[in-house]
């Protein structure tokens, strides 16, 4: 059935009547396979039921857009069995997939963190956070003298590197709450964290925590404002160095990603085919379909974009979002083979893309342009057909009785043949076949949806009333991924790569220890140990003598009034009670 096209005066009118969105089609007609990465089902290829709609009509942009006028009519020829296409073919992939621009091994885990956040990136967010704390100190008037905001000391690399170690650290032991990890509950004691940072101090960096200089942002509603500009460089460096270190496999799949939030802002996206998250902030992404390694996103920033605005009027949104990824991923005439879901295939970018030497396979919907007019027939159970024009094979199969209507794939890289796989159903056993297209799809396409569940599953979903450093914290767990494939890519022939939780408790760990030897203080011990570690890091006077404490004597007291305490530390020798040692900053060193 053909899109209609809706005008703006026609909007009010659409109350009353049953359409499917360009928006809802984007979505909700993807097949299982694009959010689960299991097997596609033909039922869901066939164009959605109809329904009546309860709310105003959004329009987006349509993926259904082909480029007009490039495609001229198309003969398709019924085929059967092929075989030896690939041979065949006028282009291949020939690179080196793997790292690159990196040292040889063995290297640390710190080593391959380093490779994506640099000194250069850790320098520019303490520049920045130390010039938004004292922007915002000079703006406040009225500050409650006991405020914890007073207390606001500049921020350094080092300490900065402290900051991002705990919120690695607490995507791995989650708890409720921020102030749940420095809580001295026996059944909430973290005493890692209390080492690393007092509470306060903490949420004072989180509050401050900056990429870019607010003077030099539009606001919202003023002229040249942008949604993406508090976290677009830190994007931009990802991607930059994304492709700078790796070489993709031949396989890469476009989907996209979702920065899970419900924060009233224009950037925000309903996605119901995604599980984890359905609200949020969507990314386009190219991922590396082998090794799960992402090569290139962006954020989407809606139908109200002017970037690339003629191109997308004149291609559609899916052929522009195909593009900008594989040219700033550097994968184009390099015979890359693309698989991407419903959204993105048609025709017209197929033959471009083959143009420029890269392969596609997808699924496509029944209402494409130029497609094979036979696929509109009535499908037996088991029954697949094949349309070949020039480069571009097409099939159509329905498998079981559940589908009403087959599934159509696209492919410039397949072949008319049979793949034999194994199914096992109620503990029996059975070989199958299915087209050779089919699986391939199955086996390349989920590329990025495993790749989300792999960032997810250490990854910090606190809410926040600030989106874009949700945003900003999604970026450092995908840099943190990256530099983990990495890592297992790299490895010397025969030997065992760590775990990936085992990786990232290597590189909280060394950014920890590096900033606690710079504050010049011990890890505070727990409940259990505290007798223990106070004989080890704290010394007694001898009797009747008394020295003020370092920490609580410095706090507001009444008149005359000093507190003294029986113990020194081990190391400054300044008097320090215990329950003030994990304040305590000590100056003799480690």
């Amino acid at each position: 059935m053909a899109r209609r096209h809706v005008k703006a005066a026609d909007i009010p009118g659409l109350l009353e009547e049953d359409v499917v969105s360009d928006f809802e089609l984007s979505d909700s007609e993807d097949i299982s396979s694009d959010s689960s990465g299991s097997e596609i089902s033909t039922s869901t290829a066939s164009p959605p039921p109809k329904r009546r709609c309860s709310s105003p009509v959004r329009i987006s942009e349509s993926s259904d857009s082909d480029l007009g006028g490039t495609v001229e009519s198309i003969h398709w020829e019924e085929v059967a069995e092929e075989s030896n296409i690939q041979a065949q073919l006028p282009f291949c992939y020939r690179e080196t997939q793997g790292p690159k621009h990196i040292p040889s091994p063995p290297m640390t885990p710190i080593q391959y963190f380093y490779l994506f956040f640099t000194t250069s990136l850790l320098n520019s967010i303490v520049t920045q956070t130390n010039n938004y704390a004292r922007t915002f100190l000079q703006s406040q008037k009225n500050i409650s003298p006991h405020s914890r905001i007073l207390k606001w000391t500049d921020v350094t690399v080092t300490e900065l590197k402290g900051f991002i170690a705990c919120l690695l650290n607490m995507g791995i032991k989650r708890q409720p709450t921020i102030s749940s990890y420095w809580s001295v509950s026996p059944s909430l004691n973290n005493p890692w964290f209390r080492s690393m940072f007092s509470r306060n101090r903490f949420q004072l960096i989180l509050k401050f925590f900056h990429l870019v200089d607010n003077k030099n942002l539009a606001g919202p509603g003023q002229p040249g404002y942008d949604p993406c500009a508090k976290f677009q460089p830190l994007i931009d460096h990802a991607n930059a160095l994304f492709r700078h270190h790796y070489v993709p496999h031949q396989q890469l799949s476009v989907d996209e990603s979702l920065v899970g939030t419900k924060i009233h802002t224009q950037l925000m996206q309903y996605l119901p085919n995604k599980h984890h998250h359905r609200w949020g902030i969507k990314l386009w992404m190219l991922c590396d379909s082998v090794s799960k390694y992402c090569v290139a996103f962006f954020v989407y920033r809606g139908a109200k974009d002017v970037e690339n605005i003629s191109e997308r009027k004149r291609f559609g949104l899916a052929y522009t979002v195909v593009m900008k990824l594989l040219n700033m991923g550097n994968c184009l005439r390099k015979g890359h083979h693309i698989f991407m879901d419903i959204f993105f295939t048609s025709i017209p970018l197929a033959k471009e893309l083959y143009k420029l030497q890269t392969f596609v396979t997808g699924t496509v919907r029944r209402n494409r342009k130029y497609l094979p007019a036979a696929f509109g027939n009535k499908f037996q159970i088991g029954q697949k057909r094949y349309f070949r024009s020039g480069p571009i094979l097409t099939v159509a199969y329905r498998e079981k009785k559940s589908q009403r209507s087959p599934v159509l794939l696209l492919s410039t890289h397949g072949q008319a043949s049979e793949t034999e796989y194994t199914r096992v159903r109620r503990g029996n056993r059975e070989t199958l076949k299915k087209p050779q297209i089919i699986h391939s799809y199955n086996q390349f396409m989920g590329g990025i949806d495993t790749s989300d569940m792999m960032v997810y599953s250490y990854l910090d979903e606190r809410r926040t009333v600030k989106y874009w450093k949700k945003v900003c914290f999604s970026v450092f767990s995908r840099m943190l991924l990256n530099s983990y494939i990495l890592y297992k890519e790299n490895m010397t022939a025969g030997s065992k790569p760590m775990s990936r939780l085992d990786f990232n408790i290597k590189i909280i760990e060394s950014l920890g220890e590096e900033w606690l030897q710079e504050r010049g203080t011990v890890p505070t011990a727990g409940p259990s140990d505290a007798g223990e570690n106070k004989d080890k890091y704290l010394r007694k006077l001898p009797p009747r003598k008394l020295k003020d404490c370092c920490v609580c004597n410095k706090r507001k007291l009444g008149k005359g009034e000093r507190r003294r305490s029986r113990t020194i530390c081990a190391k400054c020798e300044k008097g320090l009670h215990g329950e003030c040692f994990p304040e305590h900053k000590c100056a003799g060193g480690t």
